[in-house]
């Protein structure tokens, strides 16, 4: 019986946790185009934004917080772990759309910025770390800083 609960506990836990999180890599990202790239980056902020929303406080977690915690703890947990794989997943198809030399990629970089939910200094530190990476040049780190910081 104690075998049981605990089994239908963890399902339930486990059936809150809503967020999709996205494949990082596909082997088959390298063969798209310019115009494909750009739809699986949009695909990819939908996944994010989806996640963002799990985490606000929506109806659902407010009875999860109220009938069961774990169930809300594991939806913020996988809401987080949604939210990186889709950051990740949208730097790996810009890195992509750089190499080929997509028209659109500083385009598409800046919205995604401007869209960003994070805040002005958040965006500044996304920035130093896809410069330190080596995913933007100087030059493009530079006029992406400026973007941000006069978008205040």
């Amino acid at each position: 019986m104690k075998a049981l609960s605990s089994l239908l506990v963890f399902l339930l836990v486990l059936s809150c946790a809503t967020p999709t999180v996205v494949e990082i890599k596909n082997p088959l990202d390298e063969q798209k185009t310019c115009d494909e790239l750009e739809k699986s980056v949009a695909e990819a902020q939908k996944f994010k934004r989806d996640a963002l929303f799990e985490k606000n406080n929506t109806g659902g977690n407010m009875a999860r917080m109220m009938l069961f915690w774990p169930a809300m703890a594991t939806t913020f947990h996988n809401s987080d772990k949604a939210i990186r794989a889709a950051n990740d997943r949208t730097y790996h198809l810009l890195k992509i759309m750089k190499k080929k030399n997509c028209k659109n990629v500083d385009l598409v970089n800046s919205e995604i910025l401007r869209n960003s939910t994070e805040t002005i200094a958040g965006q500044l530190n996304l920035l130093k770390e896809m410069y330190k990476s080596g995913d933007l040049t100087k030059e493009e780190f530079s006029k992406a800083k400026k973007k941000v910081l006069e978008s205040e």
